[in-house]
């Protein structure tokens, strides 16, 4: 099948480069989809508590934002860096720590001082 891009064009259009846009555009919705479900999931297991352990000690805080620990640009939030066991749900103090460096990610939902 291909497109008669004159017709749409005589339509009215989608403009040069719409279709490639779109396509980008559904994946992008896609991947917010997959990182929304993922975060849901984390949420739930965490039972609203903050789950950072820093040695053998859980912060009993509540926790309020989801950490991702896969991050760099164009990639937070895609693949492997949206499933529940990259991510850990956080209190706000916990989460300003791990983001200035200041604690440092061992694995799961473990770290360390730096």
């Amino acid at each position: 099948m291909s497109i008669d891009y004159d017709a749409i064009a005589r339509a009215g259009g989608l403009g040069k480069g719409t279709l490639i846009r779109t396509t980008i555009e559904r994946a992008k919705v896609e991947w917010q989809k997959v990182d929304a479900r993922e975060s849901r999931k984390v949420r739930q297991r965490s039972g609203g508590q903050c789950e950072v352990r820093v040695g053998n000690a859980r912060c009993p805080k509540r926790a309020g934002e989801v950490h991702h620990h896969l991050g760099g640009v164009g990639v937070r939030g895609r693949g492997d860096s949206a499933k529940a066991q990259h991510k850990t749900h956080a209190c706000v103090a916990c989460h300003g720590l791990i983001t200035s460096h200041r604690l440092q990610h061992i694995h799961g939902n473990h770290y360390r001082i730096r």
